[in-house]
């Protein structure tokens, strides 16, 4: 995705969601342009809404920056409610799968599923207690991020991802990458977007 097509996409829906999120292995470099890319485009698309996860890393640098600008903007998606309180922005919004009803939740379940085969028995195991249902709430949480379930968490415009350049599809990230093509919402990796820093942006500092 180019920087041309992503403002053509938030033209036709300025005051949408982008997931901003990616692996928690990341280098002090890339953190760096993950917060300055973030920054960046909160400034410069005001009406603009930023999601991610609750994870240190890659989300945690995209939050950074968003909440440079206006916390109030950044919505998280946390696992479970208690999740990194600590780390958390006053003026941020913050939501889990605790908060959704079971018809919510079996729909999330079912889409998990369908994105990711392998994890089924996982997902079964949500409603149980110990580490396999931990697991199921992690990515029960990386779908929700996507779908939507609420009218303040809609389903994001496009989503801007970290990966591992040579396992785009590995782990977390890439079980939310794979629920964005099952919802068909545009994605990016580092490749395309750190190019945008550069690019017409660069006003904003």
């Amino acid at each position: 995705m180019t920087f041309s097509e992503f403002k053509q996409l938030i033209a036709s829906q300025p005051d949408g969601v982008v997931l901003l999120e990616g692996r928690r292995s990341i280098s002090p470099e890339d953190y760096e342009r993950a917060r300055i890319l973030a920054r960046q485009l909160a400034l410069q698309f005001p009406r603009l809404r930023f999601r991610s996860g609750n994870a240190e890393g890659s989300d945690q640098a995209f939050s950074e920056g968003v909440a440079e600008v206006d916390a109030s903007r950044l919505q998280v998606v946390a696992p479970y409610a208690t999740h990194r309180k600590a780390a958390r922005y006053a003026d941020a919004l913050y939501d889990s799968p605790a908060s959704m009803s079971k018809v919510q939740l079996d729909e999330v379940a079912y889409k998990t599923i369908n994105a990711t085969p392998g994890n089924v028995r996982l997902i079964e195991k949500r409603d149980t207690q110990g580490r396999l249902a931990a697991k199921a709430a992690y990515l029960i949480r990386d779908t929700m991020k996507v779908v939507g379930h609420s009218e303040a968490f809609v389903k994001p415009v496009c989503a801007l991802f970290y990966v591992k350049p040579e396992e785009p599809m590995e782990g977390g990230t890439g079980h939310t990458i794979r629920v964005c093509q099952q919802e068909g919402v545009p994605v990016a990796y580092q490749d395309s977007w750190s190019e945008w820093i550069g690019e017409s942006c660069r006003s904003v500092f």
